[in-house]
């Protein structure tokens, strides 16, 4: 169910959201075998691997585009390795929060938190302790076009379904934004703004609240 929830769109979109006239599109990448020239593609996923593994802590704003074309706002913490919290803008009522080996999807419109692995996220590859893109995953696409580079990546055991292409600005590779598309075709777009690194994160951040914490909380508003 997470893994399902998380490939389609991360959240469940609110039904206040604006709605663009056009759903998500990627951008084109080329097939892993046919990398274009110039384009030293070891050298490139040694490259990110660096950058990823050299994060600690991540803050960041997003803006995330539903398959529809939808949209909604928030602010991303992240505490490698494992820990992320996407804090959703209202009207959304979602929370999403990952404390190292189970995301949470909290809807507090409906009160419900709905749990599975983190392994089974395509954010998966961003948040273990030891970043390997070629080792963790496969490498569907690689292109580097007007200084981004676009990585398409697909989880080999299949645990995972769908792709997910992770956008890098070159040359230091940081990322920029990502598409996920499920195993049904849907594609949604996350991208990051104002993204800062390695400054200190509160640790409960990263805490899943429980059913009756919930209950707690509205009682003592």
């Amino acid at each position: 169910m997470i893994a399902l929830l998380f490939s389609l769109a991360l959240l469940q979109q609110d039904p206040a959201a604006d709605a663009p006239a056009e759903a998500v599109q990627t951008p084109a990448a080329e097939e892993a075998g046919t990398a274009p020239s110039g384009l030293d593609r070891e050298t490139a996923l040694a490259d990110i691997n660096a950058y990823l593994n050299g994060i600690d802590t991540l803050r960041a704003e997003f803006v995330q585009v539903a398959p529809d074309g939808s949209s909604a706002t928030g602010e991303l913490a992240m505490a490698r390795p494992g820990r992320l919290r996407f804090e959703y803008d209202e009207p959304t009522p979602i929370r999403i929060i990952a404390d190292g080996t189970t995301v949470a999807i909290e809807d507090s419109a409906l009160e419900t938190v709905d749990r599975g692995p983190l392994r089974s996220t395509p954010l998966w590859w961003l948040l273990k302790e030891d970043i390997d893109i070629a080792r963790d995953a496969e490498l569907v696409g690689m292109e580097s076009e007007f200084g981004f580079l676009y990585v398409t990546l697909r989880d080999p055991s299949e645990e995972m379904p769908g792709e997910i292409m992770f956008v890098f600005a070159e040359p230091s590779y940081e990322l920029r934004e990502w598409f996920v598309t499920d195993a049904m075709g849907e594609i949604t777009r996350v991208s990051l703004n104002n993204v800062e690194t390695g400054m200190r994160l509160n640790p409960r951040l990263f805490v899943i609240p429980e059913a009756e914490d919930r209950r707690d909380s509205r009682r003592n508003r």
